[in-house]
């Protein structure tokens, strides 16, 4: 089996709010991924909690999924990136990782970087538009060297970089893959495409 870890533990500065709970076409973000992650045939996803991690869970029902909250978040993106490949089932054979800024990935991205991990890729990513994006799927074989690696806000971008033999990159017709959230302004283009042309189809 492959796993999901959705990473939701920051505070948010730059938008001012928790990015968990942005409402993307009158769904919660955390909540819109969960689902499409759920849909795509990912049980059980790992979401790795943190900053305001009581209010995130008494607004958004989390049942399917197995939640941990990072006890210290200020140490950033890697600590929760360690935390959530920590935390997968020790029966699954990798992962699929996404941050709760990437709320208009759609199902079929998903899913496509899904059969990537099955077929045997040890890394593997969406592009669109010639940029990369997410999920990116990282097999269980990558998890030591990678840890190794992260420090601070980064995550797992150096690894990547260092490895790109390892890359099996996956075209995808999806915006949303690369559409991250970060400010108010970063919300407002992203509600601004799904009304031109919605991020997912397929959910």
């Amino acid at each position: 089996m492959i796993a999901g870890v959705v990473l939701a533990a920051g505070f948010g500065t730059r938008m001012g709010s928790p990015k968990a709970l942005l409402s993307i076409d009158g769904e919660p973000a955390l909540g819109r991924i969960v689902r499409r992650f759920l849909t795509a045939g990912i049980h059980r996803p790992v979401v790795v909690l943190g900053h305001r991690h009581e209010d995130i869970e008494a607004q958004l029902d989390l049942v399917d999924c197995r939640v941990v909250v990072n006890p210290d978040p200020s140490r950033g993106l890697s600590s929760s990136v360690r935390l959530g490949l920590a935390s997968i089932e020790p029966s699954a054979t990798g992962a699929l990782v996404v941050p709760v800024d990437m709320p208009a990935i759609s199902v079929a991205t998903i899913r496509a970087v899904y059969a990537a991990g099955r077929t045997g890729a040890r890394i593997a990513a969406p592009v669109f538009g010639g940029r990369r994006g997410f999920p990116v799927y990282l097999a269980r074989s990558c998890f030591a060297e990678l840890e190794r690696s992260l420090s601070g806000d980064r995550g797992a971008r150096d690894y990547l970089v260092a490895h790109p033999a390892d890359l099996v990159t996956v075209e995808v017709d999806d915006p949303g893959c690369v559409l991250d959230i970060d400010t108010p302004e970063d919300l407002e283009r992203l509600r601004a495409c799904e009304r031109r042309v919605p991020c997912d189809t397929s959910a």
